[in-house]
């Protein structure tokens, strides 16, 4: 058996004698105490961002209240679910929020990898003619390498904590992707219809504006109507056929959304939904958290600035290890064998041990320190991005309140208003059997009447969309404590 050492270094030297494996490891106690200083300077400076104690704007009802996360499923639209779990297997966001989730496993992987010794295994086989050989010989030779840059950012878990936080960065991103997507698949939803309830009323008016222009010429025709009480009902029937005409535009395109939107083909998708326009809308409402810390907590894109700190952070502490030695240390173990004819050494093993290398920084030309400036100043811009998000979270959170409150109440005077001009209508059908009320004017009432049922329409849409609104800005029901227990297509 043969055994070979690195004649060039001595890798033992250093811890030959006590004060120097003292002064070793108190060099590393003296750089994670430089990396822990700058973890308590990220702390002071990114203290809470002033949130409310409470909401200014009314909450909503919330006594018939449901799970936020399961909100659509509690609403009594299966047609509405079928399409956004349709749309979410299509969405390009959220297929590119999946390969973030990816992309930040592969990293979390590396930087984890990087903290261990690396094992490349090794084999050559190379012929050589030498005369004190007695000619040529073949050397082969097997074994693993061993490489291990041991480095001080890593150690105090910096990268780790970073590779981290880029993964749940990238998985609350994933949840955020799908609210948004839920929410514009239930918008067009909504939309959709509404927009045919109103299409209904539209040619209901159109056909009573045919009538009235039928009646007033056989009114003119027995002499007691002018010429220009018959132009004035035709122009009313034009006006409401082109408001048709456009309702009818609007209706369609609001399919092409849904088409666009689930990757459903046209036929299948207003099969879907044909039920669902015969029936009438439900809708069921969900609680807001009056604490507005807690409703912040459930926002995604809030939760993602927080982490963009965390990594800003570890940025600065990789700047700062940069600026302080780093160890490396290199070996081999192998076997070996040597065929030269008649002499021949086989299976001998070889070792090396070494170099062990300390790399100190003495002069880059101000590179390193501009670096952890650098780092410095996009970490008080992630704390300042942070601060802005959680403001813009809170302003729209309160803007939805606002917006569903005054859409409910409008809704609640609009529903009065056309309970009343129906009361009104069935009086006037009594009075036209009594023969003091004239069919022009009946007619008249019956399209007042569905007017106000159209505002009525217009006025639910516009709660439904700020529920909806209001379901976004709260978070859509994520949670930063499941969110990576959830499964992901």
């Amino acid at each position: 058996m043969q055994s070979t050492a690195n004649s060039t270094v001595n890798p033992m030297r250093l811890f030959k004698r006590p004060h120097r494996l003292a002064l070793f490891f108190s060099f590393i106690s003296t750089a994670l105490l430089l990396c822990s200083c700058a973890t308590k300077h990220v702390e002071q400076l990114s203290a809470d961002p002033k949130v409310p104690a409470q909401w200014e704007a009314p909450m909503p009802d919330s006594r018939r209240a449901t799970e936020l996360k399961n909100w659509w499923k509690s609403q009594n639209e299966p047609e509405l679910v079928t399409l956004i779990e349709a749309a979410n297997e299509v969405s390009p966001n959220i297929a590119s929020a999946l390969a973030r989730i990816e992309r930040a496993k592969a990293s979390q992987v590396q930087d984890l990898s990087s903290l261990l010794p690396e094992l490349t295994a090794t084999m050559s086989r190379n012929k050589s003619y030498s005369p004190l050989a007695n000619g040529a010989y073949t050397q082969t030779q097997t074994g693993v390498q061993v490489s291990w840059a041991l480095d001080l950012a890593k150690l105090n878990g910096s990268q780790l904590s970073s590779g981290q936080a880029g993964l749940e960065s990238a998985d609350a991103q994933w949840h955020n992707a799908r609210i948004l997507v839920a929410a514009e698949v239930a918008d067009l939803y909504y939309a959709s219809r509404i927009c045919q309830r109103q299409s209904e009323l539209y040619n209901r008016d159109a056909e009573s504006y045919e009538r009235s222009v039928q009646m007033m010429l056989r009114s003119l025709q027995a002499g007691m109507a002018a010429d220009g009480e018959l132009a004035a009902e035709r122009y009313n029937a034009a006006q409401v056929m082109g408001q048709l005409q456009k309702q009818q535009a609007t209706c369609e395109l609001q399919i092409k959304g849904l088409v666009a939107l689930t990757g459903q083909s046209e036929p299948s998708l207003r099969q879907l939904l044909q039920p669902a326009w015969q029936r009438p809308l439900s809708l069921a409402s969900f609680s807001v958290s009056a604490i507005p810390a807690q409703a912040l907590s459930q926002r995604p894109d809030v939760y993602v600035a927080e982490l963009d700190v965390i990594q800003a952070q570890a940025r600065v502490m990789q700047a700062q290890a940069n600026r302080l030695p780093r160890l490396s240390l290199e070996g081999f173990v192998g076997r070996s064998s040597i065929d030269a004819g008649d002499v021949s050494v086989r299976n001998a093993t070889s070792w090396t041990f070494g170099p062990l290398a300390l790399n100190l920084p003495i002069f880059d030309a101000g590179r390193r320190a501009a670096d952890q400036r650098a780092a410095e100043e996009d970490l008080n811009a992630s704390i300042s991005a942070y601060h802005a998000r959680v403001r813009l979270a809170v302003r729209e959170i309160e803007e939805a309140l606002v917006q569903l409150d005054s859409a409910d109440q409008r809704l609640c005077y609009s529903r009065v208003a056309a309970e009343q001009a129906a009361i009104r209508l069935q009086s006037s059908e009594r009075l036209l059997q009594e023969g003091m009320l004239s069919p022009f004017e009946l007619e008249e009432l019956r399209r007042k009447a569905r007017a106000a049922e159209q505002d009525s329409l217009a006025l639910d849409l516009e709660g439904r969309r700020a529920w909806t609104t209001l379901y976004r800005a709260v978070g859509g029901g994520f949670d930063r404590s499941s969110m990576n227990t959830e499964s992901k297509p």
